[in-house]
């Protein structure tokens, strides 16, 4: 008899279960097994869209779950949904870009296994079918059909075909994927492409980052496919923050255009930068500001603002946090984010800001009062965690700039085209 119960019971919770796979309709659909293909679909389900993985292997992410590997990466620029993963396997509840390296240093395949599990099991907006195939894709209007091995059908808004032989890329003409991502070296950015940017990561010794228009390049009426990454992404276990970084990026602009109903064109620059950001995203992969810096967002932030350029250095980026801020190095920018900075600028000269310069352009941009000056001196070793006495007559560092413009008057609010335009 407790036999025949627990037969009973286990019949119908499966019965529920299938019921409540049925409940929400997934609206995009994630094909493939590696790296790329979790990150897509986790990022998909925490931008809160119904999503199906359809894992072309009964194992998950072989290449780190099958055996042990190292992990190569020495920029270390770990960050987003992979650097979630390697912070469980240490069991830490906190991001550490130092830990992350020792946790690649020797990738044990059943930690690893275990992470994505619990990380799995987390979401409700996300429902896995392994070991399947797809065998057949074809346009429906704005959406598209789908049909599996197992004669399951789904009506999706987009597909991310991210398995290893582009296996739904080839059921579409020849032309719809037929580019090459076109990337810009970072040694190349320039103010205007690094308010675009959505992700970065390396490869080989050199950092890389990628802008919206070109993770566009990918995507076609809802299809998106790595077949144009294949130069980036050949090899995962060397370069696997950058591809674990490509397809949460992807993943994130697929559930916008679910979300939204729309096209990717219509992608709000700043929209999805929020997003990834908020799921832990390195966008900008500055070499001396750590992960687990106080004010690690506030300076990602102010980086896509677009007021001053990463240093680009050996094939690296740094923020420069403990040089001057420049009359010269703000005011052009300023004049297009504050129109009337202009007339702040008029009265106001000099090389390089004090704190007195400062906090008086704080003020007029920001419609403030005396109230930020006292906030500021209050807060300077607490909540700002300045190093140091506050002294008006100090030059500001362009770390404690950032961070200050971007609580008081934020930069980054200012909405950009695709093209990294800001829109007046």
């Amino acid at each position: 008899m407790k036999y025949a119960y627990a037969l009973l019971l286990l019949v119908l919770v499966s019965a529920q279960q299938s019921v409540a796979q049925k409940i929400k309709k997934p609206q995009v659909l994630v094909y493939g097994s590696d790296i790329m293909a979790y990150t897509a679909a986790i990022q998909s389900a925490l931008s809160g869209v119904p999503t199906l993985w359809v894992a072309d292997t009964d194992t998950l992410v072989p290449e780190f779950s099958r055996h042990a590997v190292r992990i190569d990466e020495p920029q270390g620029l770990d960050g987003g949904i992979w650097l979630h993963v390697l912070m469980d396997m240490a069991l830490s509840k906190s991001p550490n870009d130092s830990l992350a390296q020792s946790v690649k240093e020797n990738m044990n395949p059943r930690l690893f296994l275990n992470a994505i599990e619990r990380d799995l099991a987390k979401h409700k907006d996300l429902l896995v079918l392994r070991g399947q195939r797809v065998d057949a894709l074809k346009p429906d209007g704005k959406n598209w059909q789908v049909v599996l091995a197992n004669k399951q059908r789904f009506q999706v808004r987009a597909v991310l075909d991210l398995s290893d032989g582009q296996q739904l890329a080839a059921m579409l003409p020849t032309e719809t994927i037929s580019r090459t991502l076109d990337t810009v070296g970072t040694q190349h950015l320039s103010l205007q492409t690094v308010r675009t940017l959505v992700l970065s990561g390396s490869v080989g010794q050199s950092a890389v980052a990628i802008t919206l228009p070109q993770l566009l390049q990918t995507e076609y009426e809802g299809f998106f496919s790595k077949k144009s990454l294949q130069p980036l992404v050949a090899g995962a276990s060397k370069n696997v923050g950058l591809c674990a970084a490509l397809g949460q990026a992807m993943g994130a602009a697929a559930a916008y255009v679910a979300f939204f109903k729309t096209s990717t064109d219509k992608i709000d620059v700043r929209k999805l930068q929020t997003e990834l950001m908020t799921y832990g995203m390195r966008i900008i992969s500055y070499q001396d500001i750590p992960i687990d810096d106080a004010h690690f967002y506030a300076i990602q932030r102010f980086g896509l603002s677009g007021i001053i350029l990463p240093e680009y250095r050996d094939g690296r980026l740094f923020f420069g946090k403990d040089e001057r801020i420049g009359f010269g190095h703000i005011q052009p920018i300023f004049h297009r984010l504050f129109s009337r900075s202009q007339l702040w600028f008029a009265d106001h000269k000099g090389d390089y800001l004090t704190w007195n310069d400062l906090l008086s352009l704080l003020r007029f941009v920001g419609l403030r009062g005396e109230e930020v000056d006292r906030q500021i001196e209050k807060e300077w070793s607490t909540k700002l965690g300045f190093t140091g006495v506050f002294d008006r007559s100090a030059y500001v560092t362009r770390y404690q700039f950032a961070v200050v413009l971007d609580l008081y008057a934020s930069p980054y609010v200012k909405a950009v085209t695709q093209e990294g335009i800001f829109i007046h």
